[in-house]
């Protein structure tokens, strides 16, 4: 029987193995939280806003208007504008 330290261990060799397929691991702690509060959002199947990132990474919106223009740069997320309210950008991981 594997102790849960193995199963740790195995869970995040998997999760460093997958960051680094998608070129992420070298991102810092901010421009994850805010990857993987994106990829939570996309989960479930619906549109992801900035106040949505906000809200899940618990972030402050400066920080995640600055994180969000980085990553849209290095091409790991896309951001478009919302056709039922324009004052909003919809943000998606492009994996």
């Amino acid at each position: 029987m594997r102790s849960f330290k193995e199963d740790l261990m195995e869970a995040i060799a998997l999760v460093s193995n997958i960051e680094h397929q998608l070129k992420i691991n070298t991102l810092n702690g901010n421009e994850k939280t805010v990857f993987y509060s994106i990829l939570l959002k996309e989960k479930e199947n619906t549109e992801c806003i900035i106040s949505d990132v906000i809200n899940i990474s618990k972030l402050s919106r400066s920080t995640v208007f600055k994180t969000l223009k980085k990553l849209v740069d290095l091409q790991l997320i896309l951001s478009k504008q919302s056709t039922s309210d324009k004052r909003e950008l919809v943000i998606s991981v492009n994996v």
